[in-house]
This record gives C-alpha cells, structure tokens and sequence, in this order.
C-alpha cells in the first residue's frame, strides 16, 4: 500500500511526534507554575497598597482567582492536543472537544468565585460558581461515559482510502495548527490592549469580560467538523457512519453555544451536547454489534 504522502502530512508528523509533545507539555507546565505565582504576587501586591495603581487593582482582592490563570495554560495545551488527535478518529477528536469544554466550565468557577465578596455573602452571588462547578462535574461525567463507548469500537482495516483520508486530515490538523496560534497571538495581545485600556480609564479587571477566544476556536472545530465529514465520504457512504459524524457535528454547535450562553443556560446546552454525542455513538455502536451478528 504506498501512495504520494503530501508535505503538510510529513510535517504534521514531524511537528506532533511523541518527543515534541513531551517538550510543550513541560513548557506548558512551568509556563503555569509561573503564571500562577505571578498572579499571586499580583494579587498579594494590589492588597498590600493602600491605593494601587488601576493596571494593579485590575487583578483584584481575591487569591483564588489565581488558579484561573494556569487553567488558561492548561486549556491552551489541551486544544493543541484536540488538533493532534484530529487524524487519529473521529470519536477521539470529540471526547477531547468534550474535555475542553469541561475544563472551561471548571475555570469559570475560579472567575466567578474571585467576583464574590466573602465578608457579605449573598447566595445568589454564589449560584454562577455552583452552576459552572456542578456543569464541570457533570460533564466529566459524560466525558468518562463517551470514552467508555469509544472504546467498544473495532478498529477500522487501513485501506489505501481510509490512508489517504488520514493524510488529508493531517494537512488539516496542520492548518489549523497555524490557525490556532495566530489566534492565541491575537488573544494575547488583546489582553495587553485590556490592560491598556484599565490603565487609560483608571479603573477595570482583566477578568470582568468574557474571552472569546475559545468560543472563536470551537466556531472553527465546527467547519473543521462538516469538512472531515464531507471528506470521509470517499472512504466510506455507509448511512449510519454519516448520521454518526453528522450528529458529532451537532455535539459540537451545541457545546460552542453552551459557551456563549447565559447561566444556566450555557451549562444545559453543554449537558445536552455532550449527551447527543453519547447517544449518537450508544445507538451507532448497537447498529455495529447487530451487523456483526448478522
């Protein structure tokens, strides 16, 4: 079996090999130690003056909303990790979407619980944190269950379409690789535009607003989903393969509306994508086992 390997895929596998994933995952850690001390000192800076600067008092009062900031690492390196896994199945670059958007439900505990004022507590004040918490935990859920189904699957038999498939898929997960970093550059240097901005007004935090930028990169997920499905349909046409990547691509619009949503709306419709996708996979697999019995 040997056909013409396109330059997008021999880079995809020279970029992605297990000793530069091994590299990243070690910046990425002391990239969050650092993060997560520096927030700290800025936190325990803003509280030790008596009138801090705005770009100072912008971190704000509460240690705890320092754990939000290597969670933003974290989920950086995880969506590096969801483009990876984009040639190796379908299912696999789902499962790893749903545990993005868990983690994200989790990291808005710690944004919300550093708005709350401990010394005159309102349980309303409190019901966002509790919501994002019990989302995140329900999710991990869902993400367990999902895994659980995945792995009842066989493996497909390599045919020269399904390898050529896989090739096209690299080139893909290449691209928006590309796409990705040029996104996560913008976000930084709008960040640094926030904090411009504090200091021009006097007065803001760096955690008040919503950050799109991971509701931006599940926008993109969503064309990267309907294009791989498009292009499975030269490996195989089977009725129930194409409801099944059709019904993950719903997974997907769901969750990124989850992120966008008002509370608790969000948390619901993230619930609801991800139990889509298991039922979709649960009945898809029960679909299989009774061909194979046949």
């Amino acid at each position: 079996m040997k056909f013409a390997r396109t330059p997008l895929a021999t880079l995809y596998d020279r970029l992605y090999c297990e000793p530069n994933k091994h590299a990243l995952e070690r910046i990425v850690v002391w990239l969050s130690v650092a993060g997560f001390l520096a927030h700290l000192a800025h936190i325990a800076l803003a509280r030790s003056m008596a009138h801090p600067p705005p770009i100072v008092a912008a971190a704000g009062q509460n240690y705890l909303s320092a754990i939000y900031t290597p969670f933003s690492f974290i989920l950086f390196y995880e969506v590096l990790i969801l483009i990876a896994a984009i040639p190796q199945s379908t299912t696999q670059s789902i499962a790893t979407q749903f545990e993005i958007v868990s983690l994200i439900f989790i990291r808005g505990f710690f944004k919300e619980i550093a708005k709350i004022d401990f010394d005159a507590l309102h349980i309303k004040e409190i019901l966002p944190a509790l919501t994002g918490a019990a989302a995140g935990l329900g999710m991990f859920l869902l993400v367990a269950i999902f895994q659980r189904l995945a792995t009842r699957r066989r493996s497909a038999e390599m045919t020269p379409q399904l390898a050529r498939f896989i090739e096209r898929k690299k080139a893909i997960s290449l691209v928006l690789t590309f796409v990705f970093l040029v996104m996560g550059a913008y976000a930084v240097f709008d960040f640094f535009r926030e904090g411009a901005a504090i200091i021009e007004r006097g007065s803001g935090s760096l955690l008040a607003s919503k950050p799109a930028f991971y509701t931006d990169m599940f926008t993109v997920m969503i064309f990267t989903d309907v294009l791989i499905l498009i292009l499975s349909l030269m490996v195989s046409d089977r009725y129930e393969l194409v409801f099944r990547n059709a019904a993950f691509v719903i997974s997907t619009i769901l969750i990124r509306f989850s992120l966008t949503a008002e509370e608790p709306y969000g948390a619901a419709i993230g619930l609801a994508g991800m139990a889509f996708g298991i039922v979709t996979l649960a009945i898809y697999n029960y679909n299989a086992a009774l061909s194979n019995s046949s």
